[in-house]
């Protein structure tokens, strides 16, 4: 627990002056006052008194006791929160309260230490603490105590304490189809010769909790980017030149210099924005035959900007919104560590904002480049990064990854794909060439206010005034 507030106060000046209604000097040492020629206090009313500080123990028979101290449920470390002493033995004037001292635990009681620092009030008769957490994360709650003589382990408040960051939504796994069983269709490769499954259910469970918990680490996770050899067909030739007499032509009489031709060619007619280098920078690596993960700051940028992704953070942002607002202002329900795979029971309904999307028949996302880089976000994981709380207005930060496959599978050519010769020329190459797809990842921060009043609907009805 800590509180920077504490040191030393000097005011040097010819003419100093004091206005207030009420002004207080507390000092827990001796409190001096030097003048050169003379001191003047004046009280218009009742004129200036000097009180001896009494003891707290006003009943010599009973010692004053702090029954009752309240708190939040729960508190973000590194965040400061008020608790409070709010019932005593018997009554207790104001200028007393402040003597009441306070304490915290870590760990349920065991050990218990005073505090050092932090601001102390007393209003009303209720004392009051303000307190900087500042816990590790094995420290699950923290329990606060308020007393005279020494901590009540009955009178206290725990807390629970949250750590940042927090997993907001979690949709699908990078590398992996649409249940989480096995390899994602499009980033399988090979030359005609399946070999499925391709990963067994101890690793994958092993990736898919290291992922929520630790996030995508290609020293640890390379094989779901496709890092490293190894056969992962999922197709044989036989499925593939059934799609068609074009793809039974492209393949007959086209070798991998040819189809990269015909590749880059597609790219150069249909994409012609500032993401044609980018797109080319992908064809590249996809050709270098490495595998891995990809990142462009002109793609980010172009992905951030687009109405899609705007669309979803606008909806990421009302469902934090809500949990603030259903907690009365705490992240006790924040976190949502969980992989959804979108058949869920009421999925839809409770991911309305659904997930980035790039079609060719929107926003321009064809000719803007968007369309071939990514089309349809695959992947994502939001976490909050950053709450702070002053009154019931808060900023919070977070962070989205979104993850997509540079690789197409049989049915994409079940589309109108295929009567694209570019299109036919990079699923050969990644289905009967062996050339290997790989992760594009595109990852950003925000941040956003809001009021502990105000969950999704009361930010709809603002945006729609």
């Amino acid at each position: 627990m800590s509180e920077n507030n504490v040191g030393n106060l000097v005011i040097i000046s010819k003419n100093y002056t004091e206005n207030g209604e009420n002004i207080r000097w507390n000092s827990a040492g001796e409190t001096n006052l030097q003048s050169g020629k003379r001191i003047r206090m004046a009280g218009k009313q009742d004129g200036v008194t000097f009180h001896k500080n009494d003891p707290v123990n006003l009943n010599a028979a009973t010692p004053i006791k702090v029954l009752q101290v309240t708190g939040p449920k729960s508190v973000v470390n590194h965040n400061t929160y008020e608790f409070s002493a709010t019932a005593f033995s018997e009554k207790v004037p104001d200028n007393q309260l402040m003597l009441v001292h306070w304490a915290y635990s870590f760990d349920g009681g065991k050990t218990i230490e005073p505090f050092k620092t932090g601001t102390t009030r007393a209003e009303k008769g209720i004392a009051y603490k303000l307190i900087t957490v500042d816990g590790n994360t094995v420290d699950k709650e923290v329990t606060v105590y308020a007393y005279f003589r020494k901590p009540d382990t009955n009178v206290k408040v725990t807390s629970k304490v949250i750590y940042l960051p927090l997993v907001v939504d979690a949709y699908r796994i990078p590398g992996l189809n649409e249940d989480g069983s096995d390899i994602a269709n499009d980033m399988a490769y090979g030359k005609g010769t399946t070999a499925k499954p391709v990963y067994n259910a101890g690793e994958l469970t092993s990736y898919k909790t290291s992922y929520l918990d630790k996030g995508f680490d290609i020293a640890r996770d390379a094989k779901y980017a496709n890092s490293g050899a190894g056969n992962k067909s999922i197709y044989n030739e036989k499925q593939i030149l059934a799609t068609g007499r074009l793809m039974q032509f492209s393949n007959a009489y086209s070798d991998n210099n040819s189809l990269f031709r015909q590749f880059r060619d597609m790219v150069d007619l249909m994409a012609r924005s500032d993401l044609n280098d980018n797109i080319h920078n992908m064809i590249d690596k996809f050709e270098r035959n490495e595998g891995g993960i990809y990142e462009n700051a002109k793609l980010t940028s172009a992905v951030m900007a687009n109405p899609s992704t705007i669309r979803f953070c606008t909806g990421i942002e009302d469902e934090m919104a809500d949990r603030i607002k259903k907690a009365a202002g705490e992240l006790i329900t924040m976190e949502d560590k969980k992989i959804y795979y979108g058949k869920e029971a009421d999925y839809n309904k409770k991911h309305t904002y659904g997930h980035p999307s790039f079609p060719y028949s929107r926003d321009y996302n064809l000719v803007k480049g968007l369309t071939i880089a990514i089309n349809d976000v695959w992947c994502y994981k939001v976490t909050m990064t950053y709450f702070k709380i002053t009154g019931n207005n808060y900023k919070a930060k977070y962070e989205v990854q979104l993850w997509d496959h540079f690789g197409l599978d049989l049915p994409d050519m079940e589309k109108f794909y295929s009567y694209g010769a570019g299109f036919r020329a990079w699923f050969l190459l990644q289905h009967l060439r062996g050339y290997k797809p790989f992760l594009t990842k595109v990852r950003f921060e925000k941040e956003f206010t809001g009021n502990i009043t105000e969950g999704a609907q009361e930010r709809k009805n603002k945006r729609t005034k």
